[in-house]
Order: C-alpha cells, then structure tokens, then sequence
C-alpha cells in the first residue's frame, strides 16, 4: 500500500538531506508519494497546512527561524497550527560514533502546547518584560497518559517524571501531581521523579538509570539535547511530535551554512527520524532495515565529515544502500 507524506526539506542542507532519505525510503521497498512544500520569507501558507491535515503525515527538516519581535518561530507556529502536543525523542548512540555513553537508551517524552513557549510575553514597563507560564490539568493528564502508554508499548519499565515543584510549587506542583496519579493507572510501569536540576546532574554521570522521562515544554527541549550530546551528538536522537490524528517527524538539525552544497552534510539525522515515521505508517519491516543498515555500515567504519571523518552525504548514501541491497 503506498503512501502520502507532506515534505518540508526544510533551508540550508535540508534539500540536499532529504534527497538522500527519499532515495533510501524508495530502495527499502516503501511506495512513498511526497507533497512538497517550503517555508519561505513569507510563512506558512495555507497550502502547506492544507496538505499536512491532508496526508495526517509530514517529514520536515529544520527551517530558518527569524528573531521577530512578536513572532513564535516557524516550527512552533506549525506545530500549533496542526495541533501537536506531544514531542518524543528516542536517544541512542550509534556505533563508533565515539559517544560518551554508547549504551544510553532513553526516550524523552515532552508535552508541547503549552509552559513557557506558550508565547504570552508583554512589556510591563520599560525595561521589564513578562512571561507567562501556562500549565493546565488537561495538558498534563494528557501527555503522562501518552508517556505511559509509550512505556507500555515500548517494553520500558519506568517512567520518571522532570519537575521544579520545590520553586514553582502550583504549576510544577500540578504537573507532577497529576503524572503521578496517572502513573497508578500503569502498574506494571515503575514511576519516579525528580527535580530537573538534579535530574540533568544524574544523567551526565549515569543516563543508563533512566528509561521515559516525562518533561513539560522547556525542560524537555533541554534535556532532550542533553541526551542526545551523552549519545554522540546528532545523530544519536531522531524527533516526533504528535497531535490528535496527525504526526509530524523532524530533524531538530541542519544549520549548516558553510557546507551547504559543498556535499558533505549528514543525513543520518533525518534517515533516522525517517525510521520514526515509517514505524507510525506500520512500515516496521522497511524501518527496521533501514535501521540496521545505518547501524552495519558504522559498524563497517562510516565516519561522516561532521564527526571528524571523510564520509560525506553521497558516501552516505552508497553505505546505507549497499546494506538494503
């Protein structure tokens, strides 16, 4: 059965990018029909919204994001235009990547329609701004149902929910409290928490002590990269945010600027969040060999320019591909 997918290759080395995963997608026997868009000075066009809630499936890279005063980015603009509430990023390290923890596997679950990305800010007098942090009972019941179902299909066995209740006692206080009393409704899942600041001093000692973390907005983009530095950088966390019959597979990478046409971008970050989207399509089969054949062809000494090696995103390609055969 083939499928639709709205495609934002997204600015810099994005198109060069997702040419390399189109190509892989098609040599692992997925009949993939791509709806193209861009984002361009002007925003998001109401085509591109048309087509996302069309194909309920969108492969983005990232997109340049202007500092306007009043403006959210593009991707936050997108991800509320399509409503996304739920960002989940898998960290795990590929081989010979020379990660710090080659071993990490942890998913960090975040809760994105709200907290302080949620865009309120004002002036209140001259030289002092406000920034409204917004958290809710329903946003929150929401994702620790998400989190847990998550553990449950995954095979994980604890959920540890990241807070700062001990300072923002009514909004943390409300996040953890409602986790916790959703994680009674999974008893085969441990819970724990913990406070973020000691949370991100445990994982740079020992990340392998965690399974799900279960974030709000601000601490699960922080914790997330973290994660994926503990794992060897870019290529160790693909992302996928989802909404209510709709989900949208990102590659949080891509500003590369210098390099852009010069061949040696790597695509890796993208054919691994491209493994994400084939396993929400029921494509298991063709996301497994992918996967594997990213991990075979490190095992085999690909070694991308970013990461110190010669390897750039043709040699990539030839790797990935010998390995699907």
């Amino acid at each position: 059965m083939g499928h639709t997918v709205t495609l934002i290759p997204g600015d810099w080395i994005g198109p060069e990018v997702a040419k390399v995963a189109k190509a892989v997608i098609a040599a692992s026997g997925v009949d993939m029909t791509w709806d193209e868009y861009s984002i361009d000075e002007g925003g998001i066009s109401p085509e591109l919204i048309d087509s996302c809630k069309r194909t309920g499936v969108v492969l983005k890279g990232k997109v340049y994001a202007p500092r306007i005063s009043g403006a959210l980015p593009p991707t936050v603009q997108l991800r509320k235009e399509l409503g996304l509430w739920s960002t989940v990023r898998p960290v795990t390290a590929l081989p010979n990547t020379d990660a710090r923890f080659p071993d990490i596997d942890v998913i960090v679950v975040r809760e994105t329609s709200e907290d302080i990305y949620a865009g309120f800010e004002h002036e209140v007098t001259e030289g002092v701004y406000e920034a409204v942090k917004i958290t809710t009972r329903s946003a929150c019941e929401r994702i620790a149902h998400a989190a847990y179902q998550l553990a449950q299909q995954r095979g994980r066995k604890k959920v540890t929910i990241v807070h700062k209740s001990n300072i923002m006692k009514k909004s943390d206080g409300m996040f953890l409290k409602v986790a916790t009393e959703t994680g009674k409704q999974y008893p085969d899942i441990e819970t724990e928490e913990a406070i973020v600041d000691a949370l991100c001093m445990r994982l740079v000692k020992w990340p392998m002590q965690f399974d799900v973390l279960l974030t709000a907005n601000l601490f699960g983009d922080i914790v997330s990269d973290l994660c994926s530095g503990l794992a060897g950088g870019i290529t160790a966390s693909p992302s996928a945010s989802y909404g209510d019959g709709i989900a949208m597979f990102e590659n949080p990478h891509g500003r590369a600027e210098s390099i852009v046409g010069t061949g040696s971008a790597n695509p890796i970050p993208l054919l691994r969040t491209s493994v994400l989207m084939l396993e929400h399509l029921g494509e298991t089969v063709a996301a497994n060999r992918i996967d594997e054949a990213i991990k075979v062809a490190y095992s085999n000494g690909l070694d991308t320019i970013d990461q110190g090696g010669s390897d750039g995103c043709t040699a990539v390609q030839s790797a990935i591909l010998e390995q699907l055969g």
